[in-house]
């Protein structure tokens, strides 16, 4: 590769992990819920997607693209964890702050997504990820299916089944809100 082709390729790299970077590690902390774990995943996504930049060919879709290499990169690690490769990692995740200066609606409000957490966290591989990407990064069903390696009705599926289970899961709490809305 001459130096002007090098140059123009890193460019365009560089452009690429610019606009991705902060949604692609969102991404992989909702996954992980450890800041040094999500930060090292995202660095060795981009690292991934830099080593296979020049192997693209055409005109990908590269943020399904990216967002297939950090699923990739990401299972691959909660696997070794799993497996006793690497120690469980403490779960940290800043909360915002009191607003109303309730502090037992607080505790109420960290209590019941703590419980969306790991709720989430229990749905089975696919449907997590399709959700995740669906309702916290704003993919398309097109992007999932392509990330995950699924067809765009998979997509669908994977996310109405994830949310299926939420619902049922919490539907007494749904409840109590539509009854305090009356």
């Amino acid at each position: 590769m001459t130096d002007s082709a090098e140059s123009t390729r890193g460019t365009a790299f560089e452009d690429l992990v610019t606009r991705h970077q902060a949604e692609i590690y969102a991404y992989i902390y909702r996954m992980v819920r450890h800041d040094g774990e999500a930060q090292d995943l995202c660095q060795e996504t981009f690292l991934r997607a830099f080593r296979a930049f020049s192997d693209l060919q055409g005109t990908p879709n590269y943020r399904a693209w990216l967002y297939r290499i950090a699923t990739n990169t990401t299972l691959n690690a909660l696997r070794r964890r799993r497996t006793g490769a690497r120690a469980a990692a403490a779960s940290t995740r800043a909360q915002p702050g009191a607003v109303d200066g309730d502090p037992a609606g607080d505790l109420d409000r960290r209590d019941l997504l703590d419980r969306i957490e790991a709720a989430i966290a229990a749905l089975p591989v696919k449907q997590r990820l399709a959700l995740t990407q669906r309702r916290f990064q704003g993919l398309s069903y097109g992007e999932i299916a392509e990330a995950l390696g699924m067809s765009e009705d998979a997509a669908r599926a994977n996310v109405y089944q994830a949310v299926r289970k939420l619902r049922a899961q919490f539907a007494a709490e749904l409840e109590e809100v539509r009854l305090c809305r009356n």
